[in-house]
C-alpha cells in the first residue's frame, strides 16, 4: 500500500497511531525494551502474539499498545521534504531500505490525553533510539526525522512539544487548518492567511497547545491572546474540509480571527 493510502488508512479518530519503518525483525522488540530501559528508566513490557505479525507493549502506566507488523512503504521518503525539519540523506536512504513498518496503536487517547500522549511520545523516541529513521503519523500527515523527535524527547509532558509532535497544519488559498487536534477529543483550528503563512501557522499551534493543556474547547466569542495581539474564536468551519484526514473535525472547528470578526 503507498504512503499516500496510508494516511486515510491507518489513522484512527480515537488512536495515536504512529508508523516506524524498521530495520530490524524479531529481535527488535527485544530492542525497543532494552533501549526504553535505557533513556527512560522504566519498563517496557513486550509480548509477541504472532510472532512477526502482532505483538503487545505495556506502558508504564498500564496501558497497552498493540504493535502490527505491514509490509514495506518505501514511498514514505517522498514525504522528507514537507517535514518539519530536514532529513539527512543517509535516513532517507534507511527510509527506502526499510525491512517492514511496525505500525504503533494506543487506542482511546482521549480518555487521558496528556498522560497518554507523553507516554506514547516517549515509545516513539524509543523507536528512534533503536534505530528507526524515522516516524510517520497518519493522523497528521507528518513524517518526523530523528532529530526533531530528540528535540521534542527533552519534554514530553509540556503541551508545546505534544503539540508540535502530534499536530500539524495544512493550507489552501485562503485558509490555514489544524490536523491533529480531533485525536484528543478536541476541534481543530483555522485562521485566515490574511498575514500570511507564518503568522497565521504559529497563531494556530500556540492556541493549539494551550487548548491541549487545558483539554477543554474554548467557548464561542472567548478572547485569545497571541503575542501582542487579541483574536477571536467563534464556531466554525467557515475553511474547507479536510482532503486527506476526513474525520478532522470530528469534534468540531474553531474559526480564529480578529475581534468580532465577520462570521
Amino acid at each position: 500500500m503507498s504512503s499516500a493510502n496510508h494516511r486515510a488508512d491507518a489513522a484512527d479518530v480515537n488512536s495515536l497511531v504512529a508508523l516506524l519503518p524498521v530495520p530490524w525483525g524479531l529481535d527488535g522488540l527485544e530492542l525497543l525494551s532494552e533501549v526504553h530501559q535505557e533513556i527512560w528508566a522504566e519498563d517496557l513490557q513486550t509480548t509477541w502474539e504472532e510472532p512477526g505479525q502482532r505483538a503487545q507493549l505495556t506502558l508504564r502506566n498500564g496501558h497497552r499498545v498493540k504493535l502490527i507488523v505491514d509490509e514495506p512503504i518505501p514511498e514514505l521518503a517522498d514525504l522528507a521534504p514537507t517535514s518539519k525539519h530536514p532529513f539527512a540523506p543517509a535516513e532517507i536512504q534507511q527510509i527506502e531500505n526499510q525491512t517492514a513498518i511496525w505500525r504503533l496503536v494506543l487506542e482511546d487517547v482521549s480518555n487521558d490525553p496528556r498522560r497518554l500522549a507523553a507516554s506514547f511520545a516517549r515509545l516513539l523516541a524509543t523507536g528512534i533510539e533503536a534505530g528507526a529513521p524515522a516516524v510517520f503519523l497518519p493522523a497528521c500527515v507528518q513524517l518526523h526525522p530523528p532529530m526533531l523527535i530528540r528535540h521534542l524527547s527533552m519534554d514530553f509532558n509540556q503541551p508545546e512539544a505534544i503539540v508540535n509532535l502530534f499536530v500539524n497544519a495544512w493550507n489552501d488559498d485562503e485558509w490555514m487548518i489544524t490536523r491533529g487536534m480531533t485525536v484528543f477529543g478536541l476541534p481543530e483550528l483555522e485562521t485566515r492567511l490574511d498575514q500570511g503563512l507564518n503568522a497565521a501557522y504559529f497563531r494556530l499551534m500556540d492556541i493549539a497547545a494551550t487548548m491541549f493543556l487545558q483539554q477543554s474547547p474554548f467557548p464561542d466569542g472567548a478572547q485569545l491572546q497571541v503575542g501582542p495581539q487579541l483574536y477571536e474564536a467563534r464556531t466554525g468551519p467557515q475553511g474547507p474540509a479536510d482532503p486527506q484526514v476526513p474525520f478532522c473535525g470530528h469534534h468540531g472547528t474553531l474559526t480564529i480571527g480578529p475581534l468580532s470578526f465577520d462570521t
